[in-house]
């Protein structure tokens, strides 16, 4: 019985951790004067790194169980549809309806 509770306890203090940890933030922070010298093209991907980056962490800390690898697909596929969005909006295209 000793052996068994001490068991769940170092699964419990160990294992818990692991699966909450964060991963970190590829966003780098910029002050008012960096942000006002970025390029038309470098503030727009800076943006969508950033949206891209607090619903990942969003839906990470929702689900608290990504992989490293699943984690960064995630991030890709928010990127991906991120831009596709821009692109319809540009072409003043409609968005599909499901």
């Amino acid at each position: 019985m000793y052996k068994k509770f001490i068991l769940v306890l170092m699964i419990i203090l160990f294992l818990t951790p692991l699966s909450m940890a964060e991963f970190p933030s590829d966003v780098i922070i910029l002050d008012k004067p960096s942000i006002v010298k970025l390029t038309d093209d470098q503030l727009t991907d800076t943006y969508e790194n950033a949206i891209v980056e607090i619903d990942a962490i969003r839906t990470f800390h929702a689900t608290s169980g990504f992989s490293p690898k699943e984690y960064k697909d995630y991030k890709a596929l928010l990127k991906f549809r991120l831009l596709l969005l821009v692109e319809i909006h540009s072409r003043n295209l409609e968005l599909p309806q499901f």
